[in-house]
């Protein structure tokens, strides 16, 4: 990973924006600039960066190989080390995350740094990470694979009579014994008329025989993760319903797919899918975004979505996920996470879809 050129980006950013140091709060956004996956923080100046954590994370923090990346244990944990290392900086300007910084931090940081004026700023970092390098790209394509392969592997082993909790369960341990380092969201597994929640989180009801099932997975893979959606119909022939449903969405995702590519405007694509499933008369029935951006966060840039103002670049990493929810009956969505090229995309999830 390029830690040290991703922290020259900022560094450009604090001189273009005349600061001089910037607080780095965002889990990921650490991450991403130094490679740590503990709990800290990263301040940054034009001639210098420290990680600030705990004694928990000596160790870990210790074995970074990032240059001119210093190391500082607080005792007093990782906002007095940040803190610290901000006050010998002498900074007149410091940046911040505001959607990371709570009011507390935000007073106390205020407190010591007296002589300091504290600007609020938002996806300084996040603007980098929209577009991944190559070894960004072979992890969540890794990512992809092992969550392909589990649910795949589960919709051939299913059988009626467990729990949606018990499905979920099984399919993150599929994951992780496929080589993840565990479920990278909360897995969703929604059977019957509870598949009409977009976000239905898995409870005690047991799949019957004869309804739908709606399998929502992703996983880590050294701290990038992987996004499916599959839809299946459990037992014999499916209903007329069903199918119509099912078709209709499959065709919007295919459309949309047919359009993503370097250049293509965001709000395009979700609108190419729309338009679909509109004339299929579920348009009403489709009450999200089309797709967004996936990496070190299973949501981050770039947003498919009719408000979205971004345009495909390659080397993005989206996904497309067209879907149709009936309150009372259930909902269908299918879900591919794709890489963005010049001239199209690459499906990196492949488990099976089914086609009428």
């Amino acid at each position: 990973m390029q830690y040290l050129q991703r922290q020259q980006h900022v560094r450009r950013w604090l001189e273009e924006s005349s600061l001089d140091a910037f607080l780095v709060t965002s889990a990921a956004n650490v991450r991403y600039l130094s490679g740590f996956g503990g709990e800290g923080y990263l301040v940054l100046a034009g001639q210098g960066a420290a990680l600030c954590t705990d004694s928990r994370y000596t160790l870990e923090a210790e074995q970074l190989d990032v240059e001119d990346l210093g190391v500082i244990i607080n005792s007093n944990g990782y906002v007095d080390g940040a803190l610290q290392w901000l006050g010998d900086q002498n900074a007149s300007r410091l940046a911040f995350e505001e959607h990371q910084v709570t009011y507390a931090q935000y007073a106390k940081l205020c407190q010591v740094l007296t002589s300091a004026n504290l600007e609020p700023v938002s996806g300084v970092v996040e603007k980098l990470r929209i577009v991944k390098e190559d070894s960004e790209v072979a992890l969540v394509r890794s990512a992809a694979a092992i969550v392909s392969q589990a649910v795949a592997e589960l919709f051939a082993d299913l059988e009626p009579g467990l729990t949606e909790r018990e499905i979920a369960m099984e399919l993150d341990q599929r994951m992780v014994r496929g080589g993840a380092e565990g479920p990278a969201f909360s897995t969703i597994a929604a059977s019957g008329p509870n598949s009409a929640l977009p976000h239905a989180r898995p409870g005690g009801r047991r799949l019957s025989s004869g309804e739908m099932l709606k399998i929502d997975a992703g996983c880590w893979v050294d701290g990038y993760c992987s996004d499916l959606t599959r839809t299946i119909w459990v037992g014999d022939d499916p209903t007329e319903q069903f199918r119509t449903v099912y078709s209709a969405v499959l065709a919007a995702q295919e459309a949309a797919l047919a359009t993503v590519k370097a250049g293509v405007a965001c709000a395009e694509v979700d609108r190419t899918a729309r338009q679909v499933l509109t004339e299929a008369g579920f348009g009403d029935n489709f009450t999200h975004g089309l797709g967004h951006g996936v990496g070190l966060e299973v949501h981050e840039g770039p947003r498919l979505s009719s408000r979205s103002d971004q345009w495909l670049q390659s080397g993005m990493l989206v996904t497309v996920e067209p879907g149709v929810y009936i309150s009372g009956w259930g909902g269908v969505r299918i879900e591919d996470l794709v890489l963005v090229t010049g001239d199209g995309c690459e499906i990196l999830t492949d488990a099976p879809k089914i086609r009428y």
